[in-house]
């Protein structure tokens, strides 16, 4: 959804509260399975463009240690501050204050287009920081064998787990193989 700011961006001092309800964001980094909902609040102060408020969704992530899927909350403070610049538009020198922004990342998500806030990209930004960098299912989450790809939450396996440490691991295929004799001194 795409908010037009020009009021706010007109009048220093001005509060715009917004109560946020989007639809549950799916791209091919988010899955929201809820919808979003929470409140923000624009504030110009003259120089900057405050965005403060909160907001709440559900998400689905995949365990990073044995790939299930699962549900997690997801709770975000939203604190945003875009720095504003005064500039002449139009044949009679008439002066406006536009959002300056400062990334210049061509991957990242624009947020102005003029004084159109592209507030869809700003949740689906602040979610994705709130994300854990390696989700687990559970805190005890025992992953998949190494060997043979078997859930261990669920099963058991016989494979070796056994710790080889990788710069001794030809010396342990040749003893055993039982290629080298070890004499004594």
């Amino acid at each position: 959804m795409k908010l037009d700011l020009n009021e706010i961006l007109s009048r220093v001092g001005m509060r715009f509260p917004y109560s946020v309800e989007e639809a549950p964001i799916v791209d091919e980094d988010l899955e929201c399975d809820s919808p979003i909902v929470g409140s923000i609040i624009f504030s110009n102060t003259g120089s900057v463009l405050l965005v403060n408020g909160q907001i709440s969704t559900q998400v689905v992530l995949e365990c990073s240690r044995c790939l299930r899927y699962y549900q997690m909350d997801v709770d975000s403070v939203i604190e945003e501050q875009f720095p504003l610049e005064i500039k002449p538009v139009g044949p009679r020198g008439r002066h406006i204050q536009v959002v300056v922004e400062e990334d210049e990342n061509p991957d990242a998500g624009k947020l102005f287009e003029g004084s159109l806030f592209n507030l869809t990209e700003m949740l689906r930004q602040n979610i994705m920081l709130s994300l854990p960098t390696q989700p687990l299912h559970a805190p005890d989450c025992k992953g998949l064998c190494p060997h043979c790809g078997t859930d261990l939450n669920d099963f058991t396996c016989d494979c070796d787990l056994t710790p080889v440490n990788p710069s001794l691991s030809k010396l342990g295929e040749l003893l055993a193989n039982k290629r080298v004799r070890i004499e004594p001194s």
